[in-house]
């Protein structure tokens, strides 16, 4: 079994999940949205700050290095939200003058 450092777990959230989140939003529903914005979202950012606190515990994250800054994970998961309501926004206004 392969054990995966809390580093790149880390990475994988801020590079990958977050990322894959917009792939195919202007067909997402509202429900998926709330869903999203409500539950999905402060799950993924407590395991982010966890992962963060983890990896200087163990060392992984030294000196200057930002991935495990809390101010910028936060900072981070706010701009994931407001990009994720913007594009809303344009798939409600695409979809209503697109019927």
């Amino acid at each position: 079994m392969v054990t995966v450092s809390a580093r790149k777990r880390l990475e994988s959230i801020e590079n990958d999940v977050l990322s894959a989140m917009f792939v195919g939003v202007l067909s997402k529903d509202d429900a998926w949205l709330k869903h999203t914005l409500e539950e999905t979202l402060p799950m993924l950012e407590a395991r982010a700050l966890r992962l963060a606190e983890e990896c200087r515990k163990n060392g992984e994250c030294k000196g200057d290095n930002t991935l495990c800054d809390e101010a910028r994970i936060s900072m981070l998961f706010k701009e994931t939200r407001k990009k994720l309501e913007t594009e809303n926004i344009a798939r409600k206004s695409h979809s209503r003058y697109h019927h």
